[in-house]
């Protein structure tokens, strides 16, 4: 079958744009206990690091484009007492050793040890687990603050290109907005 140079054309385009998203494209791995009710949560609070962040304003741009993705929700940023307890963690060291940019919640109880128990998954490395996170990863956790539990957790890697900073930020923001498309997790 000969096919027409137009149509070609058109495939081969076609290939090359399937090929340029999935080189770009971030990986997402997400997990939340199924039989919590998350249209009850209307507020969320920040765990603030326990350092200052060693990139201050990469940090400031990840907890802006998540607080951007959260209120798009409907969700409420509280200085104190949010539904839940936000913690970030990630190894966002440009290419340098892995940097945590928190502690995982000094100031809660003892949330779930494993936060993809209910998935059946091991948990991603670092946050909760103790294990540094692979450079370019940015781990979510969002505890439920009445029982102390994490009740969603999610991991988007993205590798940042210190040459091209704007770039970086682009993409920094597209790999959050992957990752939190799947929060509040869809009804069943």
């Amino acid at each position: 079958m000969v096919i027409p140079a137009i149509r070609r054309l058109h495939l081969l385009v076609f290939a090359f744009a399937v090929a340029s998203t999935c080189a770009s494209a971030q990986k997402v791995d997400v997990g939340y206990d199924k039989s919590v009710d998350f249209s009850r949560y209307k507020t969320y609070t920040l765990e603030q690091p326990a350092a200052d962040p060693a990139r201050p304003l990469l940090y400031a741009n990840v907890v802006g484009a998540i607080q951007h993705e959260l209120e798009a929700r409907g969700l409420a940023s509280q200085a104190a007492d949010g539904d839940l307890t936000l913690i970030l963690s990630g190894g966002v060291g440009y290419g340098l050793s892995g940097v945590s940019m928190t502690n995982p919640c000094p100031n809660c109880k003892a949330p779930l040890r494993d936060p993809m128990e209910w998935t059946g998954k091991s948990a991603p490395a670092g946050g909760t687990g103790g294990k540094p996170l692979p450079k370019g990863t940015l781990q979510v956790t969002f505890v439920d603050r009445a029982t102390n539990k994490a009740v969603w957790s999610g991991t988007v890697n993205q590798k940042l290109d210190p040459d091209n900073k704007e770039k970086s930020l682009n993409k920094l923001n597209e790999a959050i907005a992957k990752l939190l498309a799947e929060f509040p997790p869809a009804k069943k």
